[in-house]
């Protein structure tokens, strides 16, 4: 489903997925949920806490593998509590290496 919001520049495309995430200044590894995913980023699902400026990897598993995983850098622009759970807005910055 796509969601179309003023504030954003591009679509937002409703995913359900697991996700890693890898925190750049400490390299520690996590499994969290991608809620939604755009040219410009994306929105998690979580159980630890980030704080906004958190520098991310994000990487996607593809479902087939002649399609290669997306793996992207962001920062956290927006933390939201929800229950138990965090819900994490990310912004894109640029292409893992």
């Amino acid at each position: 489903m796509l969601v179309d919001d003023e504030r954003r520049r591009f679509l937002r495309l409703t995913a359900d997925t697991e996700a890693n995430v890898k925190r750049l200044n400490d390299s520690e590894m996590l499994s969290v949920r991608m809620i939604d995913l755009s040219p410009s980023g994306c929105a998690l699902v979580c159980d630890a806490p980030f704080a906004p400026g958190d520098q991310l990897e994000v990487g996607i598993s593809s479902p087939s593998e002649r399609i290669a995983p997306l793996v992207c850098n962001g920062r956290v622009v927006r933390v939201d509590r929800n229950g138990d759970h965090h819900v994490v807005g990310i912004e894109f910055t640029a292409d893992a290496s």
